[in-house]
């Protein structure tokens, strides 16, 4: 908006107009009532040199005329008023040369004046009419004889009449239309400017404001209409330092370009340029751009990259850089620094049974709990999971660090209100005091790390300081990880297979040779080279922990779907494989695509693959279970609920299992025969599903003795054969049948 805007004195056409069609300029407005009162003069001096009387005809016309320039300049200035003085000249100038009057010749002069002021300031429509109506006008007096000349003279007169009409017409619409394209430029551009959201600004030498558009008036908050002409140093809620650099582009001439401006909260950055035309300044432009947002984002980002999400505190990369820092100043100043490595005890409990909203509860009580704990200055983040470090700096000694684990693990056993639940949890604490100069950050928060397993190993819910004995034993942990991960990789896994036997054929002796073998468990195994055989209880939770559960996983199961389908064409028996599935596996989305290719790849029939699935894991999500094993069963594989009996299953969740086969933990033959009586109803329960019973742990000949009196279908364990190696398991199937 510019200063002639806010005035009014700028034409600025309105919606729908053309610019071209603009009303007559302010100065000619103004200026044209002058016209009558100029003729009225004239008309006064033409009576006095050629009449000398003090009344006539000439002093109505000239009062008239005065009449109409007054009203003209006290306001009365629209077309129509313009349109009415010019045909009053017209018309009184013919009247005074038609009455042949002494000295009436001079009144064609008026004439001349109207078709050289008026086109200029009439309507563009009326302006070209003068071209026609004056000259006729003035023809139709050589019939009265008052033409003041002979016919060609006349003539002569009407065509000069006519010609300087339309030139001064002509002129006159040439103005218009440039006036016009012009203010058209002018409303587009300001158009423009208001809707950009940069500010855009210009002040003349004298720094005072002569454009501006909207978003350059929100740095004062005031509308940019009070800002015209107004100095950029007396805007009362302006930026200071706006006025400040447009002095320097002032005084230097060069631009100056990427200050920052701020007010409150808000933030700006801003460029300033001298404007010129030739050699002559005629004052400074300048571009402001709010940047407030991005500010806050850069800073949120920021804040992001160093902070935990959930909780608010410090995350691993603040926490390691904080840590750097202390061990620098206590280098420097010769102290001791600690770091309290804490782990939230039986966290994934609460995470699988209250679910995993409770478990964020709980990490943000446990958040706010260790800042209450610490002293200032000290720092406390989370490491992730359920992992949270603290450090103490300037610490005295040992004991002291010892102390504040021991305050740590005090404030978490206070309950905590976890949603509409009041939850007890307890928290194993690492102690790590690092001595100047022995040990790096990244150290430091290793062996505190190391310590916290040691008091976990040693009960939870207390304080273990690091004993540098235990480096060892962590450098054998991760020796150990490296191993597992090659040994996965490298397909080092083998697969032992344990017979199962039928229980209602021929009485089993020793060694369990009949040929009633039915099919064979496949059980993962792994001899660690130079530490000899792990078992699947240590590493089969470890390739779940370190991310290999499925590659492990489909090595097993093709190689047992393999094996299986070479017996089955040497035996000519319908024999089963039965090979575990793990929770991640049967969580997985790939787990059914699997299962369905492993077996199109091999070409064994479905109904030889029996999946395993633990009880315990049947029941962490029914709903998903159930969806997931029916689809398995869809595929034409059959099931089985391993461990049962162990678990906490649901008898109504029991019977809507999509499950073939139960298989009755050996916990329970173990016990025989003192729970006998348990032992039968868990076999009458598998009868009243319709599911198979297969008996593991079967050591001694009582024991077979008793699961076949009590109605067990199926029985695998010591007494009846080992787990055995490809090679014997083939032996033992083909002597089997022999």
């Amino acid at each position: 908006m510019s200063a002639e805007q806010a005035g009014g004195g700028s034409w600025r056409p309105a919606e729908g107009d053309d610019p071209r069609r603009a009303s007559v300029p302010l100065r000619l407005q103004v200026l044209e009532p002058l016209t009558g009162l100029a003729l009225a003069g004239h008309g006064l001096a033409v009576q006095v040199v050629a009449d000398g009387r003090s009344v006539s005809p000439i002093t109505g016309a000239a009062a008239l005329l005065v009449v109409l320039g007054v009203a003209g300049l006290l306001g009365w200035r629209g077309s129509w008023a313009v349109a009415a003085r010019a045909g009053a000249v017209l018309v009184l100038g013919y009247v005074l040369m038609a009455l042949r009057q002494e000295g009436s010749g001079y009144f064609l002069l008026w004439y001349f004046v109207i078709v050289a002021v008026y086109p200029l300031v009439l309507p563009r429509q009326v302006s070209r009419l003068v071209a026609v109506v004056v000259p006729v006008a003035y023809l139709t007096l050589v019939p009265l004889g008052a033409s003041d000349g002979p016919l060609p003279v006349a003539l002569l007169r009407a065509v000069s009449l006519a010609g300087i009409a339309v030139f001064v017409h002509t002129a006159a619409t040439a103005y218009r239309d440039a006036v016009g394209d012009r203010d058209r430029a002018l409303a587009l551009l300001d158009t423009y400017t208001e809707a950009t959201p940069v500010g855009l600004g210009f002040w003349d030498v004298d720094l005072r404001y002569r454009r501006l558009n909207t978003a350059l008036a929100g740095l004062s908050g005031l509308p940019a209409a009070l800002h015209l002409g107004q100095l950029a140093a007396d805007i009362p809620t302006g930026v200071p330092a706006l006025a400040l650099n447009l002095r320097r582009v002032l005084r230097s001439g060069t631009p100056v370009q990427d200050v920052e401006l701020t007010s409150g909260d808000r933030v700006w950055t801003s460029s300033y340029f001298p404007v010129r035309v030739g050699g002559t300044l005629l004052g400074v432009g300048g571009v402001v751009t709010e940047i407030s947002e991005r500010r806050q984002a850069a800073r949120a980002l920021a804040h992001s990259t160093t902070h935990d999400a959930l909780t608010g505190l410090p995350n691993r990369v603040l926490f390691s850089d904080r840590l750097g820092v202390a061990l620098a100043h206590a280098a420097r100043d010769r102290e001791l620094v600690a770091v309290l490595f804490c782990d939230v005890d039986r966290f994934k409990v609460v995470n699988d049974s209250l679910g995993h909203a409770a478990g964020d509860d709980l990490l943000r009580v446990v958040a706010e709990r260790l800042a209450g704990v610490i002293r200032r200055g000290d720092t406390v983040a989370r490491l992730g999971g359920d992992e949270f470090a603290l450090l103490c700096t300037e610490i005295a000694d040992v004991e002291a660090a010892r102390a504040v684990g021991e305050q740590v693990c005090a404030a978490l056993r206070e309950p905590m209100r976890v949603g509409d639940r009041l939850i007890v949890s307890t928290m194993s604490v690492g102690v790590m005091v690092g001595e100047v100069g022995d040990i790096d950050a990244a150290g430091l928060l290793r062996d505190a790390d190391v310590a916290m397993y040691q008091a976990k190993d040693a009960g939870r819910d207390q304080v273990a300081v690091f004993d540098p004995r235990l480096r060892s034993s962590a450098s054998e942990r991760f020796e150990f990880h490296g191993a597992l991960r090659r040994a996965v990789e490298g397909g080092e896994i083998t697969v032992a297979y344990q017979p199962v036997l039928r229980l209602d054929g021929p009485r089993l002796g020793p060694g369990g040779r009949s040929r009633d073998v039915v099919g064979v468990e496949a059980l993962a195994r792994w001899s660690r080279p130079g530490y000899g055989d792990v078992a699947p209880a240590i590493f089969i939770p470890l390739a779940e922990e370190l991310g290999l559960i499925h590659s492990l996983g489909e090595q097993v199961l093709r190689t047992a779907c393999t094996t299986i389908l070479r017996w089955r064409a040497e035996t000519g028996r319908p024999l089963t494989v039965a090979v575990n599935l793990s929770a991640l596996q049967l969580a997985g989305t790939g787990c059914l695509d699997l299962v369905g290719a492993v077996l199109d790849d091999v070409g064994l029939p479905a109904s030889a693959l029996q999946l395993e699935i633990t009880e315990s894991v049947l029941m962490v999500d029914v709903e998903h279970s159930l969806g997931r094993l029916g689809e398995l069963r869809d595929l034409g594989v059959r099931l089985a609920i391993d461990d049962f009996g162990t678990g906490y299953s649901s008898l109504a969740y029991l019977r809507d299992l999509p499950v073939d086969i139960l298989k009755i933990d050996r916990s329970f033959t173990s016990r025989l025969p003192e729970d006998a009586a348990m032992f039968a109803f868990i076999v009458d329960l598998a009868r009243a599903i319709g599911a198979t019973t297969v008996v593991e742990g079967v050591e001694t000949s009582e024991q077979l003795d008793l699961v076949t009196r009590a109605g067990c279908d199926q029985a695998q364990g010591f007494y009846l054969s080992r787990p055995l190696s490809p090679d014997a398991a083939a032996h033992y199937l083909r002597s089997s049948g022999s």
